[in-house]
């Protein structure tokens, strides 16, 4: 059976798809996409391992320095871009809340006679 090629494109958009939707498992992301489950977790280890996101590091080899303040990079953007989310989030939240008290308010005294 010949190994079906696909385009470098395909393969990060499927690797985005898999890293933006964490309640999504590998085996679902390919079952949605028409590919093998190892075919998803071989891109999505490559393209963490080229971000810097994996270890490179082994007993044998350990990781230079260069590459440890690489990986530290990505992961520290990785973390700001999170922490931003969740502020992003925890505004909104706060927004709702403060929505749903005031309707509250109304609801009650509106009721009150």
């Amino acid at each position: 059976m010949p190994k079906k090629k696909y385009s470098d494109e395909f393969k990060a958009d499927a690797v985005e798809l898999y890293e933006t939707h964490p309640d999504m498992s590998y085996t679902q992301v390919a079952a949605d996409l028409g590919v093998s489950r190892g075919a998803i977790k071989t891109w999505v280890h490559q393209a963490r391992k080229a971000a810097g996101a994996v270890p490179t590091g082994t007993a044998d080899h350990p990781e230079t320095p260069q590459d440890e303040l690489a990986r530290l990079r990505v992961e520290n953007e990785s973390l700001k871009a999170d922490k931003r989310g969740l502020r992003t989030d925890v505004e909104r939240l706060e927004e709702e809340r403060a929505i749903l008290r005031k309707a509250t308010k109304y609801f009650a005294a509106e009721t009150t006679w």
